[in-house]
C-alpha cells in the first residue's frame, strides 16, 4: 500500500490565556512562527472560576488554484474518491511541563479565512496580530476581520467535524479525515464557503478541547504537537 504526504502550509496556536499579570489575557497574540503547537484548557489560575484555553489552526494547500491533491488526482498519481484515504498526522511534541490524561480533542474544518502570522511568542503572549483569539485577518489591504465567534468558526457537521481520544496523553493524532478532504477537492465544496471576502477555499481545520474537557471546572495543561 502506496502512502504519500501532504504538508501543511500554514499553522498557528491561538489563546484567551491571561497575561503574566494574570489580569490582561493575551487574546491578541499570535504564534504563526512557532515550532509548537499548543492545546489546553486552564482552570481557576487568575479566580477561583477563570477559564484560558488555547487552540490549534492548520492549513493545507487545499485551494482551487492550488489544490495538489487535486493535481495528483487528475495526473493519475492520487486513486479516484473511494478508492483513497485521508489521514491527520500530528506528533506529540515531548515537553517538561504537566500533560493531561483522559481526553478528547475536536477537530473541524475552519469556517473563516485567515492568516498565519509570525508571532513565536507562546510564554508571555507579547507577538500580536494576523490571526488571534479574536480576528481571522488582522491586517491586509482587506482590513481587519474578526471570527465570528471568538476563538475560531469551524463546521460542526459529521463531514466536516472529528474527535481524536487521548488516554495517557503522549498519544499523537492519526485520524481519518478522508469525507474532508474530499469535500476540498470537489467541486461541491463550494457550499462550504466563507461569507465574507469573495474567499471560495479550504480554510483548514481547528483543533481544541472537546466542549466537555475545555469547559471542565478544572485543567488540561498543556498538550503540544
Amino acid at each position: 500500500m502506496a502512502i504519500k504526504r501532504y504538508y501543511a502550509k500554514s499553522d498557528n496556536t491561538i489563546t484567551n490565556a491571561f497575561e503574566e499579570n494574570l489580569s490582561l489575557r493575551g487574546t491578541g497574540s499570535n504564534m504563526g512562527a512557532a515550532d509548537i503547537l499548543e492545546v489546553f484548557s486552564i482552570y481557576g489560575q487568575a479566580s477561583s472560576a477563570s477559564a484560558e484555553k488555547s487552540r490549534v489552526l492548520i492549513k493545507f494547500d487545499c485551494t482551487a488554484s492550488t489544490n495538489s491533491i487535486q493535481a495528483d488526482r487528475t495526473s493519475g498519481d492520487l486513486p479516484a474518491s473511494g478508492s483513497v484515504s485521508f489521514y491527520l498526522r500530528l506528533y506529540n511534541a515531548k515537553h517538561g511541563q504537566t500533560l493531561p490524561k483522559s481526553y478528547t480533542m475536536d477537530v473541524s474544518a475552519i469556517s473563516g479565512s485567515w492568516t498565519e502570522g509570525t508571532g513565536l511568542d507562546m510564554e508571555l503572549y507579547k507577538d500580536k496580530g494576523e490571526s488571534n483569539w479574536v480576528n481571522r485577518v488582522a491586517s491586509s489591504s482587506a482590513g481587519t476581520h474578526a471570527w465570528s465567534s471568538t476563538g475560531g468558526d469551524y463546521f460542526t457537521d459529521t463531514s466536516s467535524s472529528f474527535s481524536a481520544s487521548f488516554d495517557s496523553g503522549v498519544e499523537d493524532i492519526e485520524l481519518d479525515i478522508t469525507t474532508l478532504v474530499e469535500q476540498w477537492c470537489s467541486s461541491s465544496a463550494n457550499s462550504k464557503t466563507p461569507t465574507d471576502m469573495g474567499l471560495k477555499e479550504d480554510e483548514g481545520l481547528i483543533i481544541k478541547l472537546s466542549s466537555a474537557y475545555e469547559g471542565a471546572a478544572r485543567s488540561y495543561y498543556t498538550k503540544k504537537f
